[in-house]
């Protein structure tokens, strides 16, 4: 299950994990590799990291060493757009997601994430809560790839353009 493989990387515990972010998220289905997790590279504030079990593989790439994200002063971002790529014919073109404070804390919660980022009233959304919210709008697919560029927060609403991966 998806929420297995998450728990696997957020075991990457430390003072050198806090604040990690996710700048892209694979994940694909079914692999009979039994189960664990690899760091497949650690150098210059990158880590790419891949847990799997016999649901799937998740392969991680992670920003290590950067200065947390904050939502702007004085100006709520209303919405952010995302695109996922997607190997299959996913049952949707297009999804829009909302996640309040209560359910990133228990998304992170139920995974074990002790991201600092994720607590507090206007928390970070997890990058791999927004992959799971997006995988079950659009299964069944064999592959899907997320890349993150800027923050989003609790009460923004994500605007996910899926297309299919050339």
């Amino acid at each position: 299950m998806f929420r297995d493989l998450a728990r696997m990387t957020a075991s990457l515990k430390g003072p050198r994990y806090e604040g990690a972010l996710i700048a892209k998220a694979v994940w694909e289905c079914g692999h009979d590799a039994g189960t664990g997790m690899h760091i497949l590279r650690d150098h210059h504030g990158l880590l790419e990291v891949m847990a799997f079990d016999d649901s799937g593989r998740l392969t991680l790439t992670m920003l290590l060493g950067r200065p947390a994200p904050s939502r702007p002063s004085g100006r709520l971002v209303r919405s952010r757009s995302l695109k996922l790529l997607v190997d299959g014919e996913p049952a949707s073109a297009h999804l829009s997601l909302c996640f309040s404070a209560e359910s990133v804390h228990a998304f992170v919660q139920s995974v074990g994430d002790t991201n600092a980022l994720h607590a507090g009233p206007k928390p970070l959304v997890p990058g791999l809560a927004i992959l799971e919210a997006a995988l079950q709008g659009i299964a069944p697919v064999r592959r899907a790839e997320l890349r993150f560029r800027g923050a989003s927060f609790a009460g923004e609403t994500i605007e996910l353009s899926v297309q299919q991966r050339m």
